[in-house]
């Protein structure tokens, strides 16, 4: 199959947890045989187009005029992967399905269906509703309807867990037998041959400190607030403790500011970002990992493999369609 992967984000931009997911579902359906164009939004230096080991990568600028507010952003991303869609599909020929990565490319993918007549799989990452406890403002009902409408407009629906299964349906009313859950999983050769790197941990800590470890985004559905809140009776029962926060996000100011306020700032340490080799020495550095979160939406997944299942779910929806046809 021709498959087209629409996402906001694609290394080296990562925002959460879709960057990896798509670049490991990638690689995987390359491997399956199929041929994989990614549109994304460009970041930093990157290049416009880049041949992935195989994936085929075009990056897509937003405008130069500031818009007015985050939906207006995403927005006008959409139309400009619209825009290089277009151009590929008038270059090379179409698609057999589109894959679209959460609501933040709803407005292409649907634009594309109804253009071109290819049908969309879309993932559910994560929903407006379940980040925020609820809908509780016009741009989170905005966020939560297209993501009604994406579902909506989908052939097949991915979650990486029971859980999101159960919200979806709850929330959008799908069918049940719509939403395909394919768990994420870890890949614990990463960690293979990785030994602690004590001149490393010592950026962090002192060796007779105990790192308590949290690697994440920083917002408010991590629940870093509560790990922060939760030091004083840590330090009163072990007060060789120190925090290592290792992330970025919209709370970073105010989680400083806590910290300020709670006088405990010899105790944490903001690491900021962290990738590539950094994250495996630096949960081998850490004594205990901690996820505090108020909401995950893979809760219940295994270590299987994700990328492997999730190849064969995308596939599904087109094989049977084509299957069906050849019957007629």
């Amino acid at each position: 199959m021709k498959i087209l992967m629409l996402t906001w984000e694609y290394p080296p931009r990562v925002v959460g947890g879709i960057s990896r997911v798509v670049y490991d579902l990638s690689k995987t359906l390359l491997k399956d045989g199929h041929d994989v164009t990614v549109i994304t939004y460009r970041d930093g230096d990157s290049p416009y187009f880049e041949d992935d080991k195989g994936v085929k990568v075009y990056r897509v600028d937003n405008y130069m005029i500031n818009p007015n507010n985050f939906i207006d952003w995403v927005m006008q991303m959409n139309f400009n992967m619209l825009a290089k869609a277009n151009e590929i599909i008038a270059e090379q020929g179409g698609f057999d399905v589109i894959h679209a990565h959460d609501w933040l490319v709803a407005y292409s993918a649907k634009t594309l269906k109804n253009s071109y007549n290819i049908p969309i799989v879309s993932t559910i990452h994560a929903t407006e509703a379940g980040r925020n406890s609820g809908i509780h403002d016009e741009q989170q009902r905005y966020i939560n309807d297209t993501e009604w409408m994406l579902t909506y407009e989908s052939a097949e629906v991915i979650v990486n867990s029971n859980y999101m299964k159960n919200e979806l349906q709850r929330l959008f009313g799908l069918p049940y037998e719509k939403i395909n859950v394919v768990p994420n999983g870890v890949n614990m050769s990463l960690f293979n041959g990785v030994e602690r790197d004590y001149d490393f941990r010592r950026r962090y800590a002192m060796d007779n400190e105990k790192i308590i470890l949290f690697m994440g985004r920083l917002v408010y559905e991590k629940g870093v607030q509560h790990l922060i809140s939760a030091m004083p009776k840590i330090l009163a029962g072990y007060r060789d403790s120190k925090l290592v926060i290792c992330g970025k996000g919209g709370m970073l100011d105010e989680l400083k500011r806590q910290v300020d306020a709670m006088g405990i700032g010899n105790k944490v340490y903001f690491a900021g970002y962290m990738g590539g080799k950094d994250v495996q020495k630096m949960y081998k550095a850490a004594d205990i990992a901690v996820f505090p979160s108020t909401y995950e939406p893979f809760r219940n997944c295994s270590t299987r493999s994700h990328a492997k299942r999730k190849s064969s779910c995308c596939s599904r929806y087109w094989r049977t369609k084509r299957n069906r046809r050849t019957s007629k």
